[in-house]
């Protein structure tokens, strides 16, 4: 199954909801009270390479005039409003956003959303994604999306939402791929007839990461393994993820992720088994480089896990920023 977190003001008295909205988001956003009354539900997924939220949001603001482009953050936001009025403005480079309209965020810019009484999904989407569905995401930043054109992503989008509750492991990757094709549909022509080097090269990177994937729990998995299973040679894996550190970098990345999505529910194995799962030697090894990681040591952070309700802010701003790592 996905992984998935929720939110809602509802549950939580006075002041006291707006403080715990704002707590989820801000490592990435400014969030402060918009006009009228404030209210706020969330239902979030973690697909394969894209973030999922559902949220029906008023009287708050999020903005990121303070950090585009500072905090490292380098992905693209598509949101689909479904009903109420979202207010843009010059740094987010459009006026309003309304039923129907699905507008386009660069996290790297500056952007600013005031939310009136709407429903809006939204989904992050590493760039690379972006790039293998129209070569570029230059253009992108602040433009509207309307029917009829965005008939398909809309679609879409709704259909994700509605199912990801039930969206299992092995239909991530098709659910990436059919992203890009449909969020390609959507563009020109001139810019369509533009993608298909940065496709191919996602497709590559794309059968290595599925690879690692499901031998994560090979000790001996390394670019030899990766090179004679994907018929790659080594210099060309080396190439085609320079970007990302390396090959090995990238394995032992992946083995952490999994370590700290395995942690985030108290109830599975004990650290031993955790470590062997994912490939490490030992627990040792394990504690060493997930405390390298993430500047904490895998049973402290199992700690806070275990001390956080499921739904509470803590824990989906745990869970929120971990998929980012991850995915971004």
């Amino acid at each position: 199954m996905s992984e998935r977190f929720s939110f809602s003001s509802q549950s939580i008295p006075g002041e006291d909801a707006f403080a715990a909205y704002a707590l989820l988001y801000d490592s990435n956003s400014d969030v402060t009270r918009g006009a009228g009354e404030f209210r706020a539900e969330v239902r979030a997924w973690r697909l394969e390479g894209l973030l999922l939220f559902d949220r029906r949001l008023s009287g708050v603001v999020h903005s990121r005039n303070a950090r585009g482009g500072a905090d490292g953050f380098d992905h693209v936001v598509l949101s689909l409003v479904l009903s109420g009025r979202i207010e843009g403005g010059p740094e987010s480079g459009f006026d309003e956003a309304v039923a129907g309209d699905i507008y386009v965020t660069d996290t790297a810019r500056a952007s600013r959303a005031a939310f009136e009484a709407a429903h809006v999904l939204t989904v992050g989407v590493a760039r690379e994604i972006i790039e293998a569905a129209r070569g570029t995401t230059a253009g992108l930043h602040g433009r509207i999306l309307k029917a009829p054109r965005n008939l398909m992503l809309a679609d879409f989008l709704q259909s994700l939402a509605r199912n990801g509750d039930a969206i299992g492991v092995d239909a991530q990757p098709g659910l990436s791929h059919a992203f890009i094709h449909i969020l390609a549909s959507v563009d020109d022509k001139g810019v369509r007839a533009s993608n298909e080097a940065r496709r191919r090269e996602y497709l590559r990177r794309d059968a290595v990461e599925r690879m690692i994937m499901e031998n994560l729990s090979e000790p001996s998995l390394s670019v030899s393994t990766l090179s004679r299973g994907t018929g790659m040679s080594r210099s060309a894996l080396y190439r085609l993820f320079e970007d990302q550190g390396g090959v090995a970098h990238l394995i032992q990345k992946r083995r952490l992720e999994g370590v700290r999505r395995a942690l985030d529910y108290p109830e599975h194995r004990c650290m031993s088994d955790i470590a062997q799962l994912f490939g490490f030697a030992d627990e040792s090894q394990l504690s060493r480089l997930f405390s390298e990681a993430y500047e904490v040591s895998p049973q402290a952070y199992r700690d806070g896990a275990t001390a956080s309700e499921p739904d509470d802010s803590v824990n989906g701003r745990r869970r929120r920023d971990g998929w980012v790592g991850d995915i971004f």
